[in-house]
């Protein structure tokens, strides 16, 4: 289990990186990326700059999905895992008050008021 959540949270880093690249590759502002590699879509280009916008906004539309599904899977993972350790938890300490190890403190009593 554990070497599940540790490959799922490798695996939402590097969606994380790709999706802020592919981000800063849409924008067609001064400020961005999108100039690198002849972003303007000039006559040598394979692909026109509406196309290659086309296809940036559908695979980064597929990577938050992915982003977000995987949030959730790891949220699962982390919240069984907890689950387990606190059941753990509660049989050891029940174990130990059978055998007079623990004894559970009684509740103080409320001061009085005057």
């Amino acid at each position: 289990m554990e070497k599940l959540q540790l490959f799922l949270l490798i695996f939402q880093v590097i969606i994380a990186v790709v999706m802020i690249i592919l981000v800063l590759l849409q924008k067609s502002d001064g400020d961005s990326l999108g100039g690198i590699g002849g972003g303007n879509g000039g006559a040598n280009a394979i692909m026109s700059s509406k196309a290659s916008a086309n296809l940036l906004t559908k695979i980064t539309m597929i990577l938050v999905g992915i982003f977000m599904i995987n949030c959730l899977v790891l949220a699962g993972l982390s919240n069984s895992s907890k689950k387990a350790i606190q059941n753990d938890l509660n049989k050891i300490i029940e174990q130990q008050e059978k055998e007079g190890i623990i004894v559970k403190p009684s509740t103080p009593a409320a001061p009085e008021v005057k």
